[in-house]
């Protein structure tokens, strides 16, 4: 059966989506914001502005002096994050239900009141931070930079996934008070966001405190989100290889699947859980175990509006080559297009991935950031109730068909690190 997640959604005059979540079983409420904008709202030469507002909206606003928000929601008890991924940056707050009003005031305050208090002082500073972030998780991290080419070979030039998160070095140098100010004021207004508060409130009292800390909050053009969805399967191989300061070789491949939502994209989800899932997923136990050829193999998914990439990963054992290790991945992969899934497999999977998903909703948080999820990609926050149905209805015909469809030599980028044999001189 379907879940039951029950909630209330509305919008208030500026265009702000308001979905309420009520759950009194414990004093705790959640408010989350999502802002439709992430890195792919950005422009080639103006890149990792998301990810540097992720640092900046903390770092106070109008009303709230710097570094305050953080101390604010502690002080109480209450957790706080940010996070920013290709299509959306989201920011929550986890606190004492009798605080809701002040997280409330927090957030309208820097959805709001941002600008004024932005300097080139706090700018400077977290673009630091920002760079320092980079080298440290990226640049300065044995296969660290990875993605950012597969992104770059995976999507041409002007596609919207083309540049990491993060974003360049190069732009992060160039980005001025000017730039970070106008990408604000296109992408954070009320109309392109969607707040959901989650867990033991008064519904009257919340309408009334949502209406008091954002219904006077400017309108702000609805803006144009970046809308091009690829479509460019079976456009021929890309490969690379990189030659690295690393202990060991290592392959990536990526293969291009329809956009997050999809049935296909949610049946690529299940091929990961079959490959990977455990001690029994079919990489560990033919790479790592069988043949003890690998170190580590596995695969994932890396699910985005506009387009969605399968990605397989294997480290191999020392001594063995990474030849031998791209045929015998190989050799895993065709088998979803030549091979059988048994029935009872699937419905173990499927079993597996229904208790992993129950589990994450479980907390208000989570269910707070679902709707928002659905909401803001789909316009359908009902869909929290319904994803696990998706995956449930999901058969061994699908994965078959699935992998016949995209996981093609046509339709993939290989990148292949390779150990600096100058450095071990």
């Amino acid at each position: 059966m379907p879940l039951h997640i029950e909630f209330e959604s509305y919008q208030l005059k500026n265009g702000l989506n308001v979905i309420l979540h009520q759950d009194t079983r414990t004093p705790i409420v959640s408010v989350n914001i999502w802002y439709h904008t992430g890195s792919k709202n950005e422009k080639p030469g103006k890149t990792g502005y998301a990810h540097l507002f992720e640092h900046m909206m903390f770092q106070g606003s109008g009303h709230v002096p710097a570094d305050m928000h953080f101390q604010y929601i502690q002080s109480v008890g209450g957790t706080l994050n940010g996070s920013t991924f290709f299509d959306r940056t989201n920011y929550f707050e986890t606190l004492p239900s009798h605080y809701l009003e002040t997280a409330l005031w927090l957030e309208s305050d820097r959805m709001g009141f941002f600008l004024p208090a932005l300097t080139q002082e706090k700018l400077d500073t977290q673009l630091d931070v920002v760079k320092n972030e980079r080298r440290q998780r990226y640049e300065n991290q044995p296969y660290g930079l990875w993605l950012e080419k597969i992104l770059e070979m995976s999507f041409e030039k002007e596609f919207p996934y083309h540049w990491p998160v993060i974003g360049y070095m190069e732009d992060l140098n160039t980005a001025t008070l000017n730039d970070v100010k106008e990408f604000f004021e296109t992408w954070y207004a009320p109309s392109n966001a969607s707040l959901v508060i989650a867990g033991d409130f008064d519904k009257k009292q919340t309408h009334k405190l949502v209406e008091k800390y954002f219904g006077d909050l400017p309108y702000g053009p609805a803006p144009e989100i970046p809308g091009t969805i690829f479509s460019d399967y079976g456009r021929g191989e890309k490969r690379a290889t990189e030659v690295d300061s690393v202990q060991l070789p290592r392959i990536y491949m990526a293969y291009h699947i329809p956009p997050f939502g999809k049935t296909d994209t949610y049946t690529a989800d299940i091929i990961t859980d079959i490959l990977s899932l455990g001690k029994r997923g079919r990489l560990y136990k033919s790479l790592v175990y069988e043949q003890q050829i690998a170190q580590e193999a596995y695969a994932l998914i890396l699910p985005m509006q506009n387009a969605s990439l399968l990605i397989f990963m294997a480290t191999p054992k020392p001594g063995v080559k990474i030849e031998a290790l791209e045929n015998a991945l190989q050799e895993q992969i065709d088998s979803l297009r030549t091979e059988e899934i048994q029935a009872r497999d699937l419905q173990r999977i499927q079993n597996q991935l229904e208790a992993r998903k129950l589990r994450e909703l479980q907390t208000v948080s989570a269910r707070a950031d679902y709707l928002n999820m659905f909401s803001v990609y789909f316009n359908d926050p009902d869909l929290i109730n319904t994803e696990i149905e998706k995956y449930k209805a999901i058969n061994t015909t699908d994965i078959k068909r699935t992998a016949a469809t995209y996981l093609q030599n046509n339709n993939r980028t290989v990148l292949t690190y390779l150990p600096d044999d100058k450095e071990k001189k």
